[in-house]
């Protein structure tokens, strides 16, 4: 049913079913979702979020010292808080792809069965987002420690403050990943 892990048309998928038999698991991995966030809830990515382990949930305090409240699962960036919970469904969908659990029998499987999904919100619910914003979110993603930075959204043009929190991004050893469809 997920047509690009795998189907019967050969060259037109990522042969997930193949990779999987060697490895379906990055559970060390940490891979930030810049976008509308993630519903965290949801009962097929809950298991697979980040959780800050220098902060204790809902302690209106903040434990680690970043400059956010609560940021067990990532950091809003719009309005500086830590509930990046999704109002705008991108984020999920994005979360999905890279790590819904597989194999439990529920919605989707993700590329990646078990891999530490950190949120990162920047895109409000009508699908804008500052790039200021965007910034925040992809800095929070590298001092927070993550290995992989999903990126995608597109946006009015050419920006130096992203180029260079990209550049940030690569020079702490994160593969920043973009989406080829978005301008």
């Amino acid at each position: 049913l997920q047509w690009p892990l795998q189907n019967s048309t050969a060259g037109k998928d990522i042969s997930a079913s193949a990779g999987w038999d060697i490895l379906n698991s990055a559970n060390d991995i940490i891979v930030a979702v810049v976008d509308t966030g993630i519903r965290y809830t949801h009962e097929d990515l809950a298991a697979n979020m980040w959780r800050n382990p220098d902060e204790v949930p809902n302690n209106n305090f903040d434990d680690d010292g970043n400059g956010v409240i609560d940021d067990v699962y990532g950091i809003n960036a719009i309005n500086g808080s830590g509930n990046p919970m999704d109002d705008g469904d991108h984020g999920t969908h994005v979360a999905g792809i890279i790590g819904a659990v597989g194999n439990n029998g529920k919605g989707i499987t993700g590329v990646a069965w078990n891999v530490q999904l950190m949120a990162c919100k920047f895109i409000a619910s009508d699908g804008f987002g500052l790039t200021s914003d965007a910034v925040s979110a992809i800095d929070y993603a590298i001092d927070q420690g993550a290995d992989v930075i999903n990126a995608s959204f597109g946006g009015a043009g050419y920006s130096s403050a992203l180029f260079a929190a990209i550049q940030r991004a690569r020079a702490a050893g994160i593969i920043f990943v973009a989406a080829a469809g978005n301008e």
